[in-house]
C-alpha cells in the first residue's frame, strides 16, 4: 500500500466490497490505518465507499473509523455552501451513507457520529432509490399466488422495511397464521462466479439481523 494515493486506497477497497471478495481482517486494518494516515487527501465521496466497502465486510473494530465519520461531517459542512452542484453527494452516495449508518448506528449499536440533518438526507435518498421488479421477481412472485390452495397468501411486493428501509421483494403468510416471511429473489446480476455481490451481501445481512420478518 507504500505507493497508493487516497483515490486507489478507496477504488480497491470498493472494487473488492462490491464484487464480494472476502478480504482479511489484518489487510482490512492495514487499509484503514493507510486511509487515516491521508485523511485530509481524500474527499467525502471517497470516504463514503470506504466506509461502504467496511459495512460490506461488516468490519468490527468500528471505533477505529471514527475519523471517517469526522472527515463527512466536515466535507458536507463545506459542500453545503459550494454553488458546484457536481461536487455535491449524490442519491448513490447518499443511500450507501444510509447502509454504512445502519451498520455502525444499528448492527454495531453505535451513537450516531453523522449529523441528524445528513442523516435524515441519506435515510430519504435511500427510500426514493429504489429499483424496479424485475421479470424474474414477478415470475416467482406469480408461483407463489399459485400456491393459494396450499394456504400460503402473498402479502404484497415491494414492501417497505420500517426497521432498515430497504424495500423486500414480497411478502408471504400462512393463511392461518399473521405471521410474515420476506422473500428476496436474487437473480444472476446479484452474483459473481456464483458468490453474492457486495451489496447483496449487505442487504441480506441487515435484512436479517435488523428487521423484523424473517428473511
Amino acid at each position: 500500500l507504500d505507493d497508493f494515493n487516497s483515490q486507489d486506497i478507496a477504488n480497491t477497497l470498493w472494487a473488492y466490497a462490491t464484487i464480494g471478495y472476502k478480504i482479511d481482517t489484518d489487510k482490512l486494518n492495514a487499509f484503514l490505518s493507510e486511509a487515516i494516515s491521508m485523511l485530509e487527501e481524500f474527499k467525502v465521496q471517497g470516504i463514503i465507499n470506504l466506509l461502504w466497502s467496511l459495512a460490506v465486510f461488516n468490519f468490527e473494530d468500528v471505533d477505529a473509523t471514527e475519523p471517517l465519520f469526522s472527515k463527512i461531517t466536515g466535507g458536507c459542512n463545506l459542500l453545503v455552501n459550494d454553488e458546484d452542484d457536481s461536487r455535491k453527494l449524490s442519491i448513490e452516495e447518499l443511500s450507501q451513507l444510509h447502509q454504512v449508518s445502519l451498520w455502525y448506528n444499528e448492527e454495531h449499536e453505535k451513537e450516531s457520529l453523522l449529523p441528524p440533518k445528513l442523516r435524515e438526507e441519506s435515510k430519504f435518498a435511500f427510500i426514493a432509490n429504489k429499483g424496479c421488479p424485475s421479470n424474474l421477481q414477478k415470475d416467482v412472485m406469480k408461483t407463489f399466488e399459485s400456491l393459494e390452495s396450499l394456504g400460503i397468501v402473498v402479502v404484497g411486493e415491494e414492501i417497505h422495511c420500517n426497521q432498515t428501509e430497504y424495500s423486500l421483494d414480497f411478502v408471504i403468510r400462512m393463511k392461518n397464521s399473521q405471521k410474515e416471511l420476506a422473500v428476496e429473489v436474487d437473480g444472476p446480476s446479484h452474483f459473481m462466479n456464483h458468490s453474492l455481490m457486495g451489496a447483496t451481501i449487505l442487504k441480506r445481512r441487515q435484512l436479517g439481523s435488523l428487521a423484523d420478518r424473517p428473511l
